[in-house]
C-alpha cells in the first residue's frame, strides 16, 4: 500500500504507516490483526482465502486453522460493534469484508502458497488434515497429525511446511511426555533439517532446530543463534521469541527470558504456547502474583484447557491459597485424564496444600507410566516438598541422561531451592 494511502470503510480509516482510526480515535491492533485487516480491505469485497491468510500472516510456518479463527475473532472484537457485520465468514473458503471501501486499489490476493496448492493439491489436503488433528493435542490426535504430515511428505518430499509441522509436533510430544525425549529429539531434528534443505529460510524449522539443540542437546549458544537467525528473517514470528525465552531460562538469564516471553505474547496474544511460556517464566522469576493474574485471564478464555487450571493451581499454592489451589489441581487432573505429566505437575500443589498422601500417589503413578510418560523434572518439586530430596536428584540425573527438554529449565525453579546446596546438584548444574 502506498505510504500516503488512506482507505475508508464505515467509520474506520486505515492509513499506511499510521494505523487504524475510528473517527478521531486510534484503534490499536496487534501486528497479525492489522495484517489481516489490510488483506481484507485491499481485497475490496473479494474472498480472502485461508491459504492467502496463512501465507501473508504466517509465512514459512505451519499453523492450525484455530490461529486464523482467533485472529478473526480478535479483529472483529477490535472493530466492535460493526466487526461481526463487516467481516463475513465464507465457509470452507475464507473471509471477506462486506462494507464498501473508499480509495482502495484492487489487488490480487492470490499467494505463492495458493499457486502451489493448485499444482499439488493432494499433499496439501493431507497437510490440512494434519493441522486439524494438531488442534486437539492429546497423544492420539498428535499421532494422527504425524500420519497426515508424513503422507504429504511421501507425495512431495520437498514440502518444507509439512517437515516443519512434524518437528513442531515432536517438540510438543517431548514436552508433555508423549514420546521418549531421545526419540522426539531424533525425529524433530531430522524433520527440521529436511525442511531447511527444501527451504533454508523457513523460520519455523530454524527456530525449532534451536529449541532441540539448546534444550535437549544442551548446546545453548548454538540454539540461540539458530533462533536469532529465524527472528532476523521474520521479526513477527512470535514463537521464536518464546523459544528464545526458554533458552534464556535454561541459561539462568531471567530478565532476558521475561523480555522475550512478553514479546511473544505481544506478537500473538492468542497462542497458548506463548501464553504458558510467559506465565511460567513470571513464576520462575519470582513474580508469582503477576503470574496468577495473567493466568486467571487465560483461564477465563480457556476454561476447558487442562494446563490453564494446572498453572492456576501452581500459582495459588505458591501464594498460600490452598483451597483454591486444590480445586484447580483436581480440575486440571480431570481435564487431562490419563496424561502422566499432569499427574506429576499437580503432585507439588497437592503436597504443599497438605495432601501429602495423594501427592505421593500421583508421583508414583507418573513415574511408573511408560508412554505417555512424565518428564522426570516435572516430578522433582513434589519429591522435595515430600521430604525426598535424594529421589528428586535421581530424577534430575535421569533427565540429563535422557536429554529431557525440562532438565535445563529446572536449574532456575524456586521449588528446588533446597537442592542447591547438595553436591549432586552442583554436579548436575555446574
Amino acid at each position: 500500500m502506498p505510504s500516503d494511502s488512506r482507505l475508508k470503510f464505515g467509520p474506520f480509516r486505515l492509513k499506511a504507516g499510521s494505523g487504524l482510526w475510528r473517527n478521531d480515535h486510534e484503534v490499536r491492533l496487534p501486528p497479525k490483526e492489522m495484517a489481516l485487516l489490510d488483506l481484507l480491505v485491499q481485497s475490496q469485497g473479494e474472498v480472502v482465502t485461508h491459504e492467502a491468510i496463512y501465507e501473508t500472516l504466517w509465512p514459512h510456518q505451519s499453523i492450525g486453522y484455530h490461529s486464523i479463527a482467533r485472529c478473526v475473532y480478535s479483529l472483529r472484537k477490535a472493530l466492535w460493534p460493526e466487526g461481526r457485520e463487516y467481516i463475513k465468514t465464507v465457509p470452507k473458503r475464507g473471509y471477506q469484508l462486506t462494507v464498501p471501501v473508499d480509495g482502495a486499489v484492487q489487488q490480487n490476493c492470490r499467494s505463492a502458497l495458493e499457486s502451489s496448492i493448485q499444482t499439488k493439491p493432494l499433499p496439501y489436503a493431507h497437510f490440512l488434515k494434519g493441522l486439524a488433528c494438531v488442534n486437539h493435542p492429546d497423544p492420539d490426535s498428535l499421532e494422527r497429525a504425524l500420519h497426515w504430515f508424513r503422507k504429504a511428505i511421501q507425495i512431495d518430499p520437498d514440502f518444507a511446511a509439512a517437515h516443519s509441522a512434524v518437528a513442531e509436533v515432536s517438540m510438543y510430544q517431548c514436552y508433555r511426555g508423549f514420546v521418549h525425549p531421545q526419540e522426539g529429539l531424533r525425529v524433530g531434528l531430522d524433520a527440521c533439517n529436511a525442511a531447511l534443505r527444501s527451504d533454508p529460510g523457513i523460520v519455523q524449522a530454524l527456530s525449532l532446530r534451536g529449541w532441540f539443540e539448546a534444550l535437549q542437546r544442551g548446546e545453548l549458544e548454538r540454539g540461540i543463534k539458530s533462533v536469532e537467525h529465524a527472528r532476523r528473517l521474520d521479526p513477527d514470528y512470535s514463537r521464536a521469541y518464546g523459544y528464545q525465552a526458554l533458552i534464556h531460562r535454561a541459561q539462568g538469564k531471567m530478565e532476558a527470558a521475561l523480555e522475550y516471553s512478553a514479546r511473544a505474547v505481544d506478537l500473538d496474544p492468542h497462542s497458548l504456547f506463548n501464553i504458558y511460556v510467559h506465565a511460567f517464566t513470571l513464576f520462575l522469576a519470582g513474580h508469582v502474583a503477576e503470574a496468577l493474574q495473567f493466568g486467571r485471564g487465560v483461564l477465563e478464555s480457556n476454561p476447558s484447557d487442562d494446563l490453564a487450571h494446572g498453572y492456576n493451581s501452581l500459582f495459588l499454592a505458591s501464594l498460600g491459597e490452598h483451597r483454591e489451589a486444590l480445586d484447580s489441581a483436581l480440575k486440571a487432573l480431570s481435564l487431562a485424564k490419563n496424561i502422566p505429566a499432569m499427574w506429576g505437575f499437580m503432585a507439588w500443589p497437592m503436597a504443599v496444600c497438605g495432601e501429602a498422601e495423594e501427592a505421593g500417589r500421583l508421583v508414583e503413578k507418573a513415574y511408573a507410566a511408560q508412554l505417555p510418560r512424565c518428564p522426570r523434572p516435572i516430578m522433582a518439586p513434589a519429591l522435595v516438598a515430600l521430604g525426598r530430596p535424594d529421589q528428586a536428584l535421581d530424577l534430575l540425573s535421569e533427565a540429563r541422561e535422557e536429554q529431557c527438554p525440562w532438565f535445563f529449565g529446572a536449574k532456575v525453579d524456586p521449588r528446588l531451592e533446597d537442592l542447591r546446596g547438595e553436591r549432586r546438584w552442583r554436579t548436575l548444574y555446574p
